[in-house]
C-alpha cells in the first residue's frame, strides 16, 4: 500500500544542520527555571554567619608552654644526661655544669663565715644598747621616785611652816589688842585699873608674837624655795634621763640598721653559695627535651648565668576545678581575629576548628555538614590588640562536641583555622551583605551571657 501524497516540501539538509539541539533547549529551560527559583531558594536556605581567625594550639597554663633551661652559674658544660626528643620526669638531671674557678665555692663559704661573724658582732652591739636603754629606764624610774619623795617632803615642811605661821599670826592678833587694853587701863585717869607690871607683860607677849611671826615667815619662804628647787630638780632629772635614752635609742637604730644590712649580705651570700652548688640543671616538670642549645661538653664555649642551655616542652595537663581553685583546660587554640569582628565575639560562642594535618572539608555557612572539623568554645577574649592590630581569643574544647585529638597528636604549635559561629540568616541575605560590604549581624543580647552588645552599663 502506497503513502498518500503531501504538498510540504522535503526538508533541507542545511536547515537540519543549524537547528538547536533539543538537549540544549531543555538545558536552557532548566537554567531559566533555576534562575527564576534562585531568589526563592536563597530566601529559604539557612546560612550561619561566621568570624574567621587563624592561629595555633598552645597550652593554656603558661607553665606548661615550651620553656628554656638556663645556666645557674658561669662555667662550661661538663656532661649532658639527655638527648633531643628524650622524655624526662620532674627532677631528672639534664646537664652538669663546671665552674671556671674550682676554688670559688670555698672562697664564698669563707666570706659567708666572715659575714656571720659581723652579724654576731652587730647582734651583740644591739643587745648591749638594748640593755643600756633598759638600765637607763630603771635609773630614770628610781631617780624620779627619789626626787618625787624629796618634793613631797619639802611640800610637807612648807605646809607645817604655813600652819605654824597661821598660829603665830593668831597669837599676834590676840597680843596686840591685849597690850592696847592694858596700856589704856594703866593710863586711865582714875588709876588702879592696871599695873605697870601688867603693861610690861602684855608688851613682852606682843614682842614675842611679832618675833615668832617673822621667824616662821622665814621658814615658810625657805620651804617654798626648797619646793621650787625640788620641782626644778625633777625636771632636770627627767630631761637628763630622756636625753640619754634618746641618744641610746638613736644608737640602737643605727646598730639595728647595720645588723639588717649584714643579715641581707649574708642572705645574698647564701643565695650565691646555693647557686654555686646547683651546678646540675634538673627538669622543672614532666616533658620532652626539645633542643640542646649549648655547645658540646668538655671544653665547649663559656656560658654565663642565665644563658639558655636547652628547651623543654612540658606535658599538657588540664586542671580540674576544686573547692579552692578554678580549673582550666589543657590544650587551647589561640586565634587572631580582626578588630572589626571583635564586638561580635563573646565568651561561650561556639567555634569550628580545622587543625593542620587533619583532612577536613569545611563549609563555613553550614557547619553541620562540615567533615573533619572539631568543636570549640570561646574561653577568653583578650582586652587589647597585639602589635599587628589583631585581637587574640582562646578557644577551649566544646564538651558537647567530638573530643579533640589526643595531646600526642595535637601538639603545641599545630596551626589551626577557626570559625566563630554567629547567628543564622538566609543565604540570600548573606550574599546581599557580602556584596554591600556590611559586617555580620548579631542579636542585641548574648544568649549565653545575657550581656547587651554595646557600652557597659547600658
Amino acid at each position: 500500500m502506497s503513502k498518500p501524497a503531501t504538498n510540504s516540501p522535503p526538508p533541507l539538509a542545511s536547515m537540519a544542520l543549524v537547528r538547536t539541539p533539543r538537549a540544549a533547549v531543555r538545558l536552557t529551560l532548566i537554567l531559566l527555571l533555576g534562575l527564576a527559583a534562585l531568589p526563592v531558594l536563597l530566601a529559604r536556605v539557612p546560612w550561619t554567619q561566621t568570624v574567621h581567625g587563624g592561629g595555633r594550639a598552645i597550652a593554656f597554663d603558661p607553665v606548661q608552654r615550651p620553656q628554656f633551661l638556663v645556666s645557674p652559674i658561669e662555667g662550661r658544660v661538663m656532661k649532658w644526661h639527655v638527648v633531643e626528643g628524650q622524655r624526662v620526669k620532674a627532677g631528672d638531671p639534664i646537664v652538669d655544669m663546671v665552674d671556671n674557678d674550682p676554688e670559688r665555692l670555698k672562697r664564698l663559704e669563707d666570706e659567708e663565715k666572715a659575714i656571720q661573724a659581723r652579724l654576731l658582732a652587730a647582734e651583740g652591739r644591739v643587745a648591749a644598747i638594748e640593755g643600756q636603754i633598759g638600765f637607763l629606764e630603771i635609773s630614770r624610774t628610781s631617780a624620779n621616785n627619789m626626787v618625787q619623795t624629796v618634793l613631797l617632803d619639802q611640800k610637807y615642811r612648807q605646809e607645817e611652816a604655813e600652819s605654824a605661821l597661821v598660829e603665830a599670826q593668831a597669837s599676834l592678833d590676840a597680843a596686840e589688842p591685849n597690850y592696847k587694853r592694858q596700856l589704856d587701863l594703866f593710863k586711865n585717869p582714875k588709876g588702879g585699873l592696871a599695873s605697870e607690871r601688867d603693861v610690861e607683860v602684855a608688851k613682852q607677849q606682843l614682842d614675842g608674837a611679832k618675833a615668832r611671826v617673822k621667824q616662821i615667815e622665814g621658814r615658810v619662804k625657805q620651804a617654798k624655795a626648797s619646793v621650787t628647787v625640788a620641782t626644778e630638780n625633777i625636771r632636770k632629772v627627767e630631761a637628763d634621763n630622756d636625753a640619754m635614752i634618746k641618744s641610746q635609742t638613736a644608737l640602737l637604730k643605727s646598730a639595728t640598721a647595720e645588723k639588717e644590712s649584714v643579715k641581707q649580705s649574708l642572705l645574698q651570700m647564701q643565695s650565691a653559695i646555693e647557686r654555686q652548688k646547683q651546678q646540675s640543671v634538673k627538669a622543672p616538670a614532666d616533658g620532652v627535651v626539645w633542643q640542646l642549645l649549648a655547645n658540646a661538653e668538655q671544653g665547649g664555649i663559656l656560658v654565663r648565668p642565665g644563658e639558655r642551655l636547652a628547651r623543654l616542652v612540658p606535658d599538657v595537663k588540664p586542671r580540674a576545678e576544686s573547692a579552692t581553685e578554678k580549673g582550666y583546660p589543657g590544650i587551647v587554640v589561640e586565634l587572631g581575629i580582626d578588630g572589626n569582628d571583635l564586638p561580635l565575639v563573646r565568651e561561650g560562642d561556639k567555634v569550628r576548628l580545622q587543625f593542620e594535618g587533619w583532612p577536613a572539608v569545611q563549609f563555613a555557612g553550614w557547619p553541620s555538614v562540615a567533615v573533619g572539623t572539631f568543636g570549640g568554645r570561646v574561653y577568653l577574649v583578650d582586652p587589647t590588640a597585639n602589635d599587628t592590630g589583631r585581637f587574640r581569643i582562646l578557644v577551649e574544647p566544646d564538651p558537647d562536641a567530638t573530643p579533640w585529638p589526643n595531646e600526642d597528636y595535637l601538639r603545641q604549635g599545630v596551626r589551626a583555622q577557626g570559625w566563630v559561629l554567629l547567628q543564622e540568616v538566609s543565604a540570600g541575605w548573606e550574599i546581599w551583605r557580602q556584596i554591600n560590604g556590611f559586617p555580620p549581624a548579631r542579636e542585641p543580647k548574648d544568649r549565653t551571657s545575657g550581656r547587651p552588645l554595646g557600652p557597659i552599663g547600658k
